[in-house]
């Protein structure tokens, strides 16, 4: 697998081989929600209740999202996103 915000990941998505999104998740204890955001897809910023909530929308709009950002990937290409949340400092 190889990572969408990485170098040449088009050129490897049409050799065939699965890209991967890391999405990166945070939760903002004032307003009580979950913030999902990319580093390897722009404009995917998700906020929702729950992490179930959360993966859902995610993957609804990452088709969408990679049309628009990536218009010469195929969508089938990427079939992988990696849930990350950074350690919290205290």
């Amino acid at each position: 697998m190889y990572r969408l915000g990485w170098p040449l990941a088009t050129f490897v998505a049409e050799l065939g081989l699965s890209l991967l999104i890391k999405v990166e998740i945070i939760h903002d204890n004032e307003a009580n929600v979950y913030v999902a955001t990319s580093p390897d897809l722009k404009g995917l910023v998700v906020e929702a209740e729950t992490l179930d909530e959360l993966e859902k929308e995610v993957w609804s709009l990452v088709p969408e999202l990679l049309m628009l950002d990536k218009p010469t990937l195929r969508t089938k290409a990427v079939t992988h996103l990696a849930f990350f949340q950074p350690p919290v400092s205290v």
